[in-house]
């Protein structure tokens, strides 16, 4: 196993594989301890300033039956569309008329330098397009494509690690998942369980019991725009509009049938979206008209209202990013607001329109997001975290009186007893 890399593992997040390897070298090193401790002549990094070289390294070196994973840059996968795209031929080619030829690893690439969060590199830095060019080698039932949208770092562990690229075979995988900070919203097992039918419905971020009930429905793919439609639907619920909220991290799940014999029946899509009867608002990592092509035959397609990268960007600020492509959380909410009831809400559309403008000058003006945007967490996440703080905050006073304390041995006795009786009633750890 190897991991590729156009000298951007560590800008990648991925610096962690060098606590158990180092990057291989063979021209000489430690000349410059301060840059080259990380070389030897072994290791399982290889990294090359050429997206040419490094794809090249890891389809030979799939092709001699071990695995790997490239890393890069969402928007310079384009430098090597030809060469992805010869291989996925070869790979049709011998499924559809070499039967006997042996399977070989997926070729694996992982793109967690995306769109989203390009904050100092700006416009240059800012292409999801490589999803769509993946997507023309989906047909005639080959499957020789994976396009996976992890939504957290459980979701990427059970994609890469636990289930499914590092054990595919005969296929291309692109992983999608930003290298920012974030959230993590699902246990492995949850994840696994997701990623088992690629597709789910969050009952946990539903305010709707049951779609028949929902008012509208909710649907994502991608770390990011899942992170601003669970921050709307936090907004929406105070005004009581009910959503269902579904997940989607392998794409190719939603894809129509009569293209994907792998995909969910319609049966299984009408569960999830319904067949029209509701509204669908779906948030999406890349262009929207990729969503658009891939669900142009499913039931109550024309429900759909897709947001995607709409080609906008600069170097900005996270909000500012999201604001420029309507992907941020106010302009979800105001949009499925249109979509429920446009007149009955037109005055809260406008609030929150308006307050798109305020964060935006806040941002030009302060230089950081407004805290609207920055400080927002799920209400369930708010109420753990300030319970834990309360418990941290009683076994703090403990320590307190503990350390007052100059009474005799029996009051202190008695004190310490009641309080380590009440906090371990509630479940608190004491510290002493």
């Amino acid at each position: 196993f190897r991991i590729f890399g156009p000298d951007e593992t560590a800008s990648n997040r991925l610096q962690a594989a060098y606590k158990v390897t180092k990057k291989q070298w063979d021209a000489g090193f430690y000349e410059d301890e301060a840059n080259d401790e990380l070389l030897a002549g072994s290791g399982k990094v290889v990294e090359q300033l050429s997206e040419h070289q490094c794809e090249g390294f890891l389809e030979a070196y799939v092709l001699t039956g071990r695995s790997g994973v490239w890393s890069s840059y969402e928007s310079f996968v384009h430098v090597v569309d030809s060469m992805v795209n010869q291989h996925c031929k070869w790979l049709e080619a011998t499924k559809r008329e070499i039967p006997w030829r042996a399977p070989i690893s997926g070729l694996n690439i992982l793109l967690s330098s995306h769109v989203w969060r390009q904050d100092h590199n700006g416009f240059s830095h800012q292409d999801p397009g490589v999803t769509s060019v993946l997507l023309n080698k989906c047909f005639h039932n080959d499957h020789v494509i994976g396009i996976y949208f992890a939504t957290d770092a459980n979701m990427l562990l059970a994609i890469a690690v636990a289930e499914r690229v590092y054990q595919s075979t005969d296929c291309v995988n692109a992983i999608f998942c930003g290298k920012q900070p974030a959230p993590t919203f699902q246990t492995v097992d949850e994840a696994k369980a997701e990623l088992a039918e690629g597709v789910a419905n969050w009952e946990w971020a539903s305010t709707a019991d049951s779609l028949g009930e929902a008012d509208v429905v909710v649907a994502t793919c991608g770390d990011v725009p899942t992170l601003e439609a669970l921050a709307a639907t936090d907004m929406l619920r105070e005004l009581g509009i009910k959503v269902w909220f579904v997940n989607v991290v392998d794409l190719l799940k939603i894809q129509n049938v009569c293209e994907n014999d792998q995909a969910i029946s319609d049966e299984r899509w009408a569960e999830l979206f319904g067949c029209g009867e509701k509204p669908v608002l779906f948030a999406f990592h890349a262009y929207a008209g990729t969503i658009r092509r891939l669900i142009w035959n499913r039931p109550g397609h024309d429900a759909f209202r897709v947001h995607g990268y709409e080609e906008k960007g600069s170097t900005t600020t996270p909000f500012d990013m999201l604001r420029l492509n309507n992907m941020d959380r106010w302009a979800l909410a105001a949009d499925v607001l249109r979509m429920v009831d446009a007149d009955k809400f037109a005055e809260q559309i406008d609030e929150w329109e308006a307050f798109r403008t305020e964060a935006f000058e806040f941002a030009c003006d302060e230089g950081f997001d407004h805290p609207a945007f920055t400080d927002w967490v799920w209400p369930d996440a708010a109420a753990a975290t300030a319970a834990d703080s309360s418990r941290r905050m009683a076994v703090r006073g403990v320590r307190v009186v503990i350390s007052a304390l100059e009474a005799s041995e029996t009051f202190w006795k008695m004190v310490i007893s009641s309080m380590t009786a009440k906090l371990t009633a509630k479940g608190s750890r004491l510290l002493f």
